[in-house]
């Protein structure tokens, strides 16, 4: 469990990590590339109020450069840009190319076509952003060259990239690390546990058998009574419960090797089982029916699927309703052997059905010290299944049926 818990928490750590590393560096990278099409744009339509060229001076007394943070003198010489005008023919009628290298002119024509022939009034072809703009003589084509700005985000975006990649890769392995000191006092303390568990369970194994003993003893020296007969039944219930929790304990973080597992017959099992539960189910008067698919095989430990089988099993016998009806069914499907068994239970708490799996948790309706139940069954088997790579669930449907259903990989 606390392996899980481990592996859940480095998992949610990462992929919350890397999704916030993700959405800021993508919003620096659109806000750039943003930015890069809002200023060309703006190179565009002063170019285009300015019949194709620029006009970055006021005149008045003295001539004054503007400098508004963006245009500024310099702009008309480190901006490469051609303009082109077409006619109402769709041919180039004119244009300006002197700002341009000359090796680009085919290429450049090309585009003019291009955007002659397009419905959009702005976009990007190559790495130039154009404007086209038309009026009553004709097609105005201004294309701004943008691969320096262009290429600066590109390798801003690599760089995005790598460092991802590395901070990931970093924040990984520290966790990986870190996580196994954060984690140590959290094993110990279970281990601790279980073992308290273990060990106190085999202390009380001794005075419940005393205490048996004695009881029968007396029973046959001095006769039975009531007192007698409940300090037998407390004493067996006691027994039960201690043999459940040293079972439950060493079922906790515990896995099967690959060594451990074999190919048992699932088909097999769940048959045999339902057999030995058909004398108890008769006893109680209740209608025990089976489907089992043959030959449905699984890698796993047989003793661990026939104690899963029995506690589902003792379980629906123990608190089906006045209906008494069970089924069962083993069928297989997308490589999983799928196990249902389902009993009639009315008057469940549907808010209470998940927490069946809770140790020791039982519902006031249904699951009370009456039945013998401690709570420590369908835990014990969630374990096991678990610890086969599979899944249980449990469901409670509208015409009060209670199903348990169990998936495991097949073979």
């Amino acid at each position: 469990m606390l392996k899980r818990l481990k592996t859940r928490f480095i998992l949610l750590a990462m992929v919350s990590m890397t999704v916030t590393l993700v959405a800021a560096f993508s919003a620096v990278n659109i806000t750039l590339r943003v930015q890069v099409t809002r200023n060309t744009d703006s190179i565009i339509d002063m170019l285009h109020e300015n019949g194709g060229h620029f006009s970055i001076f006021r005149y008045s007394d003295s001539e004054q450069p503007i400098d508004d943070g963006f245009f500024h003198s310099e702009t008309p010489y480190e901006t490469r840009y051609y303009v082109a005008y077409i006619g109402e023919d769709k041919t180039m009628i004119k244009g300006d190319f002197g700002h341009v290298a000359l090796s680009n002119l085919e290429m450049i024509q090309s585009q003019v076509q291009t955007i002659t022939h397009s419905d959009k009034s702005r976009g990007y072809i190559d790495n130039y952003r154009y404007g086209r703009f038309e009026d009553d003589e004709g097609i105005m084509i201004i294309g701004v060259d943008c691969s320096s700005s262009l290429a600066t985000v590109d390798v801003l975006m690599t760089i995005t990239l790598v460092t991802i990649i590395s901070v990931i890769t970093i924040v990984l392995i520290l966790l990986l690390v870190l996580s196994n000191r954060v984690m140590r006092p959290f094993e110990e303390n279970r281990e601790k546990q279980q073992r308290f568990i273990t060990d106190a369970g085999h202390e009380l194994k001794t005075p419940i058998a005393i205490i048996r003993s004695n009881a029968e003893v007396i029973e046959m020296t001095e006769g039975g009574s009531k007192w007698l007969t409940n300090i037998m039944q407390q004493t067996e219930r006691m027994s039960k419960l201690v043999k459940e929790l040293i079972e439950l304990s060493k079922a906790d973080e515990q896995t099967l090797s690959e060594k451990e597992k074999q190919k048992i017959i699932l088909t097999e099992i769940v048959y045999d089982s339902v057999e030995s539960f058909r004398i108890p189910a008769e006893a109680k008067e209740i209608e025990l029916t089976a489907d089992i698919m043959p030959n449905v095989a699984v890698m796993g430990d047989l003793e661990d699927m026939v104690r899963v089988m029995g506690i589902l099993l003792d379980n629906a016998i123990k608190y089906t309703d006045d209906r008494k009806k069970i089924t069962v069914s083993l069928t297989q499907k997308s490589k999983k052997a799928i196990l249902k068994i389902s009993n009639t239970s009315s008057g469940l708490d549907r808010d209470s059905v998940p927490k069946f799996f809770d140790r020791f948790y039982r519902s006031d309706k249904s699951r009370n010290s009456d039945t013998g139940g401690y709570g420590i069954g369908l835990s014990m088997a969630q374990l096991i299944v678990r610890n086969h790579k599979g899944k249980m669930s449990v469901s409670y449907s509208d015409d009060e049926i209670i199903t348990f259903t169990i998936e495991i990989p097949l073979n």
